[in-house]
């Protein structure tokens, strides 16, 4: 089968919406199947896939998906944001920047806006922030997560280069910070323009603060401990990233199910 051929079915696959990965590998496959002499059999093409997944780092990637839904379906994200608004809440755009910082710690990006992003855009609205101005706040700090260990794209280029994914999640520190750093500045920017409803910003504090201070550490701290637990394990050597991801998943259904009980053992 020539190249020519080849190309063609592959725009073909295109062309009729066949997803790329698909497309890529209906035509690594077809010139060993129909070229017995060819280098890359299809046999040698399936055992090439198979063995590129089956690969320890790799299942980190699912496992701090996991980890992500489970912060989001059990309310950590929650009791972080809780406790930076009790903090940050009563200063100018301290409710952004208390969304930006919650997503700094939130771990995946997809799980980060899914569960930020549902509690928080509402509450901006309500608090006299303009639609536009809450989504986006929470659709580009959600990109955090690439950046901020544990970070899915940096686990898939340590795969594709041979990197340590250990000096990768820390190289991402300060690049995270910065860019948050900026994101914190332009909504401090905004708010200042534009002001905010004090008003109603206080009142969301007052009934904040009435729980007090230690009854708000007191939900928040396990929420707290679990990106120190994760990237503790990573930079200390007690744990590898993989493991590290595990460790995050089974840490936040423990606290799920035992300590908050925001989801039931059926919901699993």
């Amino acid at each position: 089968m020539s190249a020519v051929v080849v190309f063609i079915i592959f725009a073909i696959c295109l062309v009729i919406a066949i997803p790329i990965s698909i497309s890529l590998g209906i035509v690594a496959v077809l010139p060993g199947a129909f070229d017995a002499s060819f280098t890359a059999s299809a046999g040698y093409v399936i055992r090439s896939m198979v063995g590129g997944i089956d690969s320890f780092p790799l299942l980190a990637v699912p496992m701090f998906v996991l980890a992500g839904i489970l912060m989001a379906h059990g309310k950590i994200s929650e009791k972080l944001f809780d406790v930076f608004v009790y903090f940050l809440g009563n200063k100018r755009a301290g409710i952004p920047c208390a969304v930006i910082i919650t997503c700094l710690f939130s771990g995946s990006a997809p799980a980060t806006v899914a569960a930020v992003g549902s509690m928080t855009i509402p509450l901006l609205i309500e608090l006299g922030y303009e639609k536009d101005f809450s989504t986006a706040i929470v659709a580009v700090a959600g990109g955090l997560g690439v950046i901020i260990p544990p970070s899915i794209p940096f686990i898939m280029y340590a795969m594709a280069t041979g990197e340590s994914v250990s000096d990768l999640f820390l190289a991402g520190i300060v690049p995270g910070m910065m860019i948050s750093a900026l994101l914190i500045f332009y909504a401090y920017y905004y708010c200042r323009r534009h002001g905010e409803d004090r008003e109603k910003i206080q009142a969301k504090m007052d009934q904040l603060k009435a729980k007090g201070f230690f009854n708000i550490l007191k939900e928040s701290i396990w929420a707290l401990l679990s990106p120190v637990i994760v990237l503790g394990c990573i930079y200390s050597g007690v744990a590898s990233p993989t493991e590290a991801a595990v460790i995050s998943v089974f840490y936040s259904l423990f606290v799920s199910l035992f300590i908050y009980k925001s989801i039931k053992v059926k919901q699993i």
